[in-house]
């Protein structure tokens, strides 16, 4: 990316959110400190994201010359405004993203930049990870015989980044990802005195902002774009933890209907799937190592909305750990801290990673790809053998590895959910209680629940900011608190293929439309009631509302799809688990239909939603995959 195109963000982002600059004497520092930051997101970003970032900008220069006679950075001061105000408002898709993925890259860059403190939003620093010593691990198990004491030596597991030529790694199992499933299996095998090496495609993030961390630890800034007739968008992430870092700090019990569903529907029976006692042993597995608080009480905000909604606040089975999550600062367990036990029994990891495709020849398992650096510059190549492996990538990174890998399976990429949700942003001219607590409200099948963003993140999802932008808002109403709502869909999803990657395909229903907007205008009359001055519906094109009489003018029932801001903070599916490989690709233990050591143990073997954020789902789906890996360890031994 060129200075030019450095200029242009530069430029959107100063129009796009209007802000008290510094002082004279203060901007050049300001200055060269926003262009770093564009320059550090640009990088982390892989080819096709730089690609479409490009094209975004060749597009923004061609409107330019079509609408006001001028490429971008020639405009005048009016023109600009002009131009910018039509996209965000244009009924063009195609003139509508452009406008959306440069506002997403402004975002990050000028709020990390000017804006976090000037509006009363600072997150402290995350610790480092240090080097540990056996005394920092509780309730450790005992080691088996054989072992000698291993530290967390950052040096050997960021090893990636030092890699100056080819390598191979050989193994008795590979594991792909760091997740909350990735981890734990990584522990369970390396206790039985199997060498484990996981391969993680991301780096230890350590970030001084929420925005900066979201930007780090995601794909194309956090937002990958899904092809429907909404603007929607799937959150993904990548580095160590994967997932765990940005969904929901909430493990839940897979609720009955749900399960009545997987069993019915999908034809996997109650038998082989066992999955009420994975459940249980997988909550006693992490309560060993988690601090568990469910003491809270409601807050006001939630009590006061669910009596406007006329129904109750409702509490997931919540365990507290020691990381701060990402959305809620809520306290998770960290897969981090599952990784420090399997690395104690022996376990490696490796960051800088990549998978792209796997192979197998006679027993042994090759993983291929590329060691990269932390803003995606390649440093070479690996090849990774082993007897058996755990894909635990999530649903995006799992299929895009077995379709490189010529895997042909009709299910391959179907039954994905995607699991529509919209944040409405409700300001208030009063402080509110602190954020940290695992309640929710559930009508109509909806649920919904506080969230906490940075004003960078929740910023990039309101429609109108280009017309009344975050900041002089924020300074009439200085207390923004931000809601999110979601459902299990009814329409089908999957991915597709095209010449810039792979990308997710959501059909939804007339059902998924009613209820989205259903839940848009309920959610933002029990805000109003509950007292806020101020909410933005998630909704294009829609001005926000400061009234009851102002939601009832809003005629949103006849607003078009393309009009709903849609945003997928959890997505299951894509490698469906099922009774045959007609309707799947796993079985009831997540072992690849043909396969004996290959295993796919995350939330995209999921064949349906759980109705709630999947964490302790999956991590019970990963406890019956290496339990029944072990009973048949004969294929590694």
């Amino acid at each position: 990316m060129t200075e030019k195109d450095i200029a242009k963000i530069r430029k959107f982002a100063r129009f796009v959110f209007p802000f008290d600059f510094p002082r004279k004497e203060e901007q050049v520092d300001v200055t060269e400190k926003q262009e770093m930051r564009i320059s550090d997101i640009v990088n982390l970003a892989d080819n096709q994201t730089k690609r479409v970032i490009l094209y975004s900008l060749y597009l923004l220069d061609f409107l330019s010359l079509i609408y006001e006679s001028g490429d971008f950075l020639s405009l005048d001061d009016q023109r600009t405004q002009r131009l910018i105000t039509r996209l965000s408002n244009s009924p063009s898709k195609i003139q509508y993203n452009v406008f959306r993925i440069l506002r997403f890259i402004s975002l990050l860059s000028f709020w990390d930049a000017f804006g976090n403190e000037k509006v009363g939003f600072n997150v402290s620093p995350s610790n480092k990870i240090p080097k540990i010593e056996l005394s920092d691990l509780e309730k450790i198990e005992e080691k088996k015989p054989g072992f000698t004491g291993i530290e967390w030596d950052i040096e050997r597991i960021r090893f990636g980044k030092y890699v100056r030529g080819d390598i191979r790694i050989v193994s008795d199992v590979i594991i792909v990802g760091s997740g909350i499933t990735a981890s734990l299996i990584a522990e369970r095998l390396s206790r039985e005195d199997i060498s484990v090496s996981v391969l993680e495609k991301g780096y230890f993030l350590d970030a001084e902002n929420v925005s900066g961390y979201l930007e780090m630890g995601t794909t194309f800034g956090g937002v990958l774009p899904v092809l429907s007739s909404a603007n929607t968008n799937m959150v993904l992430s990548r580095g160590v933890g994967g997932s765990t870092n940005i969904y929901f700090s909430l493990f839940e019990k897979i609720r009955d209907d749900a399960k009545e569903i997987w069993r019915k529907f999908h034809g996997v029976n109650t038998k082989d799937m066992f999955l009420d006692s994975a459940t249980e042993e997988i909550s006693k597995i992490i309560n060993s190592r988690a601090v568990n608080s469910n003491n809270s009480e409601a807050p006001e905000i939630l009590v006061r909305i669910s009596e406007a909604l006329k129904t109750e606040v409702k509490k997931f089975t919540k365990l507290e750990g020691r990381k701060s999550n990402l959305l809620t600062s809520d306290k998770v367990l960290s897969s981090e801290v599952m990784l420090r036990y399997a690395v104690h029994f022996g376990a490696n990891i490796y960051t800088g990673f990549e998978v792209e495709k796997i192979a197998r020849s006679s027993r042994k398992w090759f993983c291929e790809g590329s060691v990269k650096d932390e803003f995606g510059n390649i440093k070479g190549r690996f090849i990774a053998e082993a007897k058996a492996v755990f894909l635990c990538a999530g649903p995006y990174g799992n299929f895009k590895i077995l379709s490189n890998s010529g895997f042909k399976e009709n299910m391959l990429g179907k039954k994905l959910k995607i699991h529509p949700a919209g944040i409405i942003t409700a300001y208030f001219n009063s402080v509110q209680e602190k954020i940290n607590n695992p309640y929710y409200i559930e009508f109509e099948d909806i649920f919904l629940m506080e969230i906490k963003f940075s004003p960078a993140i929740s910023g990039s999802f309101i429609s109108d900011s280009a017309r009344d932008d975050l900041v002089k808002r924020s300074k009439m109403y200085p207390f923004a608190r931000t809601f999110v709502f979601w459902f299990r869909e009814t329409g089908n999803s999957q991915f597709t293929k095209n010449p810039l990657g792979a990308f997710p395909r959501l059909f939804l229903s007339g059902e998924d439309i009613s209820k989205f907007l259903f839940a848009a205008k309920e959610v933002s009359l029990a805000l109003i009631l509950s007292g806020a001055r101020e909410v933005i519906l998630p909704i294009r094109s829609v001005p926000s509302v400061s009234s009851v009489d102002d939601l009832d003018k809003l005629d949103i029932e006849n607003v078009k799809p393309k009009q709903l801001e849609i945003i997928s903070l959890y997505q299951t599916g894509g490698c469906p688990i099922s009774f045959s490989s007609k309707y799947g690709i796993v079985d009831s233990i997540g072992r690849v239909f043909g396969e004996k050591t290959l295993f796919i143990s995350d939330t995209s073997v999921m064949p349906d939603s759980s109705l709630v954020p999947p964490l302790l789902t999956a991590s019970a789906l990963s406890y019956i995959s290496v339990e029944s890996f072990l009973e048949r360890i004969k294929y590694v031994k």
